[in-house]
């Protein structure tokens, strides 16, 4: 990577005067190796990371050697050049929109997918500066994702841990919400108190949390509101301070209201209010503060200046080894230490980021070369205006700064058009999100960062597709230009072939786009067609919350019970159940560790089994085939022996040659007997690996949350005011929400191999446009400087079939050498984007068969029209031309 910047730096070094070259040259090249080195020696910098930063800093080598070359003009100079550049633009009006409309492309792009970059990766916590921050996670053996304890997380904020200022530690749910009206259902988190001060945040009104907040367990009902919800449920009333608001039933004084932009630490989440974590018991049932054993809590931390997260990872080995000592519930389990842009939403949507990122890069070169090509034939065009510059004393330099100016001028036309883009286009990662009960917000927006981006990309581009055309047209033939009676070109070989490799390389990275979509494409389809373990297609579900309407465990259970009476009966409900989560879902899913009664682990083997809590009639509404025993029944309750349905990998992996129902396993609640083993499924993702799965019954192990899952027949939206008028008729308070019919759910299972499908067609199309284009333009400027050769072999007795034939060969032969680069790119791709495909190969030969042959008749029908053109020139006019 140095070595690639290092060479770049001597194609920037021209713009700098000569007489300041050698120096500028030493001072930057010493600068990036001293840059370089200061990087490696921080080992938590990852290498995606130390190849940003370096590309970042050695990006201010143009516009520096830009301003060095700027200082040594004076302002009436700049001025002429900007004048004449500026009526040379507008004598060719449609040659100008077209630049601009294609800078506009490419630098919109680049900004849009930035601005979700940033939001996403570089800003997960909106207003507040992620760098410092790292995220804690417990591991073992096999899990580097694990949540903490209350317990472990105080004695991790006691220990100190080197190189780490402070802890905070959350969790995020969903509330009832009440203010003057209705209740609302709303997102939050519970938090410790120092969590506003460690994140460096002031609240925009009233206080953050203190100590006496969290002094005790179930102490002071107090909450602070984010600013958006502030001013979308009370106005932005400024007297909302100190006034109560009701809370899952609960009546909670608000103390504060968050700064602008702050959305709370949970990535890629909009959160409304914040809560003390000592009120665990009026947002989640049971005494979670007290076991050391639940783990629940996400924690963040705040690195020391100065501290990498090397260092501060060995902080955290010591004190992990200290806890496993203390506490037996820790035996084999450490710490991880890792950076914001790693974990969460952020962990997750990263490969698909970086992809695009290439994308919009690959676009915007398309369109340099494309632009480029066009500026060379361009300047064909003037050489004998170019040619009397010279003559007349203008110096080579001079020439080329003239160029330059009318090239940084539609680069800047093009930035501003491609800022304009963005500004409408960056809320289109929100439009492609599925309906989902959690409040996701990718808040990408254009922002001083994004313009920054763009301004760079701009003077990327101004060079890219400028600098080559400028030199080009700065030497020409002199005598031979000045004694053309016309602008004929003269020189035209060397420039007909620097635009034709310009088209060969717009033709490969297009292919390089359509395979990289194409594959997408047939790993999404091949995702739709994915078995995910159960059958139900056609349904609804529903979120509903017992707790802020003071159920107990056995008010809840008999509520649950009397509700799938009455639901069942409804027509057109084929069945009905409830759960605590639902197959598929983006949450990631709950765990626990069993012990298997007749099972021996091996050393270090730990046995880590998901879980959902599931209600009678389960797996007949889902459509999940039981393999043997039987499913959780009404018989399933309270007071009768704890019973568990494994999946088929349990099954085979712990009672391998054995029937496993009958078996007994153990965990927090007791011993629990298999009744039945189901099919396996996908839990998480469509693409995950065979996991230990296992279905509680609900009222055995009672939540107070649940889904409400109905199979229909017919359309499942018709079905929803039924449910809505049956909950209401048991309890007028409890309401329903994020209701959703299974096929909506299902789009959140597909949602990243469908926008990286839809991005990459919508780019892999913008390639071809602007690769046919260029295509085109080099074919019909060919035609047009052969037309007296043409007009020759016409008068000779060539065929019109023939001359076609001519000129279909030139631009064939391009898109061939162009298709013949692009595959070998292609499969170099295919390869590094593997992790990211589902099911299939990175050569699969479809998506490349199927994109050749497309760019192929696109490719021929560009150069049937001036091939046409050509079989029509008259023999006669065409051997008048001088």
């Amino acid at each position: 990577m140095l070595r690639t910047l290092l060479g770049l730096l001597s194609v920037v070094a021209p713009l700098v005067p000569a007489a300041r070259r050698s120096t500028w040259l030493a001072q930057w090249r010493a600068d990036l190796w001293h840059y370089s080195q200061w990087l490696s020696r921080d080992p938590g910098i990852s290498r995606l990371a130390r190849a940003s930063a370096l590309a970042g800093r050695a990006g201010g080598s143009l516009p520096h050697a830009v301003l060095l070359r700027i200082s040594e003009w004076s302002l009436n100079m700049i001025s002429h050049d900007i004048r004449f550049a500026a009526r040379m633009l507008l004598r060719r009006p449609a040659f100008t929109l077209v630049a601009i409309l294609v800078l506009g492309l490419g630098i919109g792009a680049n900004a849009t997918i930035f601005s979700w970059v940033q939001s996403v990766v570089l800003q997960p916590v909106g207003a507040v500066d992620a760098s410092p921050l790292v995220a804690f996670h417990g591991k073992t053996s096999s899990r580097e994702d694990l949540s903490f304890s209350y317990l472990n997380f105080l004695d991790l904020q006691a220990a100190k841990t080197a190189g780490i200022e402070d802890v905070i530690a959350f969790r995020g749910l969903a509330v009832n919400l009440r203010g003057d009206g209705e209740p609302r259902r709303v997102w939050g988190q519970m938090v410790t108190s120092n969590f506003f001060d460690v994140l460096r945040l002031r609240p925009a009104l009233g206080r953050g949390f203190i100590p006496a907040d969290t002094a005790a367990i179930g102490g002071e009902p107090v909450a602070i509101l984010s600013h958006a919800a502030w001013q979308r449920l009370f106005n932005e009333d400024p007297a909302i301070i100190g006034r109560p608001i009701t809370l899952n039933a609960r009546s909670f004084t608000v103390v504060g209201v968050a700064p602008e932009g702050f959305r709370g630490t949970m990535l890629g989440l909009t959160l409304d209010v914040f809560v003390p974590i000592t009120m665990q018991k009026a947002f989640m049932s049971g005494d979670r503060l007290l076991a050391r054993g639940n783990s629940f809590l996400q924690v963040f931390g705040r690195l020391s200046p100065g501290v990498s997260l090397k260092q501060a990872q060995a902080g955290a080995d010591v004190i992990a080894v200290r806890m496993a000592t203390d506490h037996q519930e820790n035996e084999g389990r450490g710490i991880l230490v890792r950076p914001l842009w790693r974990d969460g939403a952020a962990g997750l949507l990263l490969p698909v980021m970086a992809t695009l990122m290439a994308v919009v890069a690959v676009v915007l070169l398309i369109a340099c070369a494309n632009l480029a090509g066009l500026l060379l034939a361009r300047a064909a065009g003037r050489q004998r205006e170019v040619a009397i510059r010279l003559a007349v004393g203008a110096s080579r330099g001079r020439v080329v700064r003239q160029f330059l100016t009318e090239s940084s001028l539609l680069a800047v036309a093009g930035g501003l058009a491609g800022v304009v883009l963005a500004s409408w286009t960056t809320g289109g990662l929100m439009a492609l999100m599925p309906p989902t009960p959690y409040p996701i917000a990718f808040d990408g927006g254009v922002d001083l960062r994004v313009i920054g981006f763009a301004t760079a990309t701009t003077l990327l581009a101004a060079l890219a597709f400028g600098l080559l055309p400028a030199l080009r047209a700065s030497r020409p033939d002199v005598s031979s230009s000045l004694k053309e009676a016309s602008g004929t070109v003269s020189g035209g070989v060397r420039r007909g072939r620097m635009r034709s490799a310009l088209v060969v390389a717009q033709v490969a990275l297009s292919l390089l786009l359509l395979v990289s979509a194409a594959l997408f494409a047939r790993g999404l389809n091949y995702a739709r067609s994915v078995d995910p373990g159960f059958s139900l297609r056609t349904g609804a579900m529903a979120a509903l919350d017992l707790l802020p309407n003071g159920y107990d465990a056995a008010r809840g259970t008999a509520f649950h019970h009397q509700l799938l009476e009455r639901v069942s009966a409804l027509p057109q409900v084929i069945s009905a159940t409830v759960a605590y989560s639902m197959p598929l879902d983006i949450s990631g899913g709950s765990n626990m560790g069993v012990d298997i009664d007749g099972y021996t682990p091996a050393k270090g083997e730990e046995i880590d089994v998901y879980y959902n809590r599931v209600g009678p009639q389960y797996f007949e509404t889902m459509g999940i085939p039981l393999v043997s025993g039987r499913s959780i029944g009404t018989q399933d309750v309270d007071g009768r022996q704890l019973a568990v349905v494994i999946n088929e990998t349990m099954a085979r992996k712990y009672w391998q040659g054995q029937d496993a129902v009958g078996k007994t396993l153990r965990f927090g609640s007791g011993p629990a007997t298999v009744v039945g083993v189901a099919k396996d499924g996908k839990y998480g993702q469509l693409n995950e690996a065979p996991r230990n799965f296992m279905y509680l019954p609900i009222a055995q192990y009672f939540r107070h949350d649940a889904i409400l899952i109905v199979r229909t027949e017919g359309d499942p939206a018709a079905v929803v005011p039924a449910l809505h008028a049956e909950v209401k008729k048991l309890d007028s308070n409890l309401p329903l929400f994020d209701v959703r019919t299974i096929g909506e759910h299902l789009k959140l299972s597909v949602f990243i191999p469908k926008l990286a499908t839809t991005l990459l067609a919508l780019f892999g199309g913008l390639a071809v446009l602007l690769a046919v284009v260029g295509l085109y333009s080099v074919v019909a400027c060919n035609v047009a400087q052969r037309t007296r050769e043409i007009g020759v072999r016409l008068a000779l007795g060539a065929t019109r079939a023939q001359i076609r034939q001519l000129v279909l060969r030139q631009g064939m032969s391009l898109t061939i050498t162009g298709l013949a680069i692009g595959a070998v790119l292609a499969i170099a791709a295919g390869y590094g984007l593997r992790s990211q495909l589902m099911g299939i190969t990175p050569t699969d030969p479809v998506s490349f068969g199927v994109t050749t042959v497309l760019l192929l008749g696109v490719s021929l029908l560009a150069c049937l029209v001036p091939a046409s053109k050509a079989t029509r020139l008259d023999p006669v006019k065409a051997l008048r031309l001088e």
